[in-house]
């Protein structure tokens, strides 16, 4: 479980980071130029960063997380959860320095750390890298959102051209704003265990620098690591 749960976790991060790419490179509303700019747009993509507010929908159920984020090729990663949208004081915090995943629970005194299996690998299959593929590895289409569409905002749903097992996610959509090509808001729904996530953002800055920092961090004296290993 405790596996399954950071997995989802680094992948909602890497996700949103892969999001931020496949939306700046949206100059119009045609689907087939949106996946042919994909390739370009993430080769000039350094690093992703940005306020969110999660939304989980599951076993009848709705959760509201928020925090900050910071996603820099090609691993490295700092996802901040707050207490609550007005506190700054961490629940969980989630770091990669590209060799390892450490998800850090400080009301528990407890880290979950996760090695990468190899220097290549992403954090989390089918995204990062693959996004120069997008146009093998899923299908693309408009969604009508009225509503939306009134706000100059349009929506893309992608989903997997081939079911592999252990894919985590059904369907994903994502609401981009026409004016400037920033998504507003990511779905992703887990059918198998009828569970809905939400992720919108704001105060994106890309290619921004980013201190080495964010992406190191050292459990404080007296925390319990627990190592999950590779399958």
């Amino acid at each position: 479980m405790r596996k399954s749960c950071l997995h989802k976790t680094i992948f909602i991060s890497a996700f949103i980071f892969g999001i931020a790419i496949f939306a700046h490179s949206l100059y119009s509303i045609d689907v087939d130029e949106i996946t042919k700019n994909v390739k370009k747009a993430y080769k000039n993509m350094k690093n992703f960063s940005a306020d969110f507010e999660q939304t989980t929908i599951a076993a009848g159920r709705k959760r509201i997380a928020f925090g900050k984020l910071a996603f820099q090729k090609p691993n490295l990663l700092r996802q901040e959860y707050y207490e609550s949208e007005k506190s700054q004081k961490t629940s969980q915090l989630l770091v990669s320095d590209g060799k390892s995943v450490m998800s850090y629970t400080p009301m528990l005194k407890q880290v979950t750390k996760q090695e990468f299996s190899s220097k290549d690998q992403e954090l989390f299959p089918g995204f990062g890298q693959s996004l120069e593929n997008i146009d093998k590895n899923y299908n693309a289409k408009l969604i009508k959102d009225e509503i939306a569409e009134k706000k100059g905002v349009h929506c893309v749903e992608l989903s997997p051209k081939k079911q592999e097992e252990g894919q985590m996610f059904d369907a994903i959509q994502i609401w981009v704003r026409d004016g400037d090509s920033i998504p507003v808001q990511v779905m992703y729904k887990d059918g198998k265990n009828d569970a809905t996530f939400f992720f919108s953002f704001k105060n994106i800055k890309i290619n921004d620098k980013l201190d080495e920092s964010l992406f190191k961090f050292t459990p404080p004296a007296g925390t319990q690591i627990v190592t999950i290993p590779n399958k």
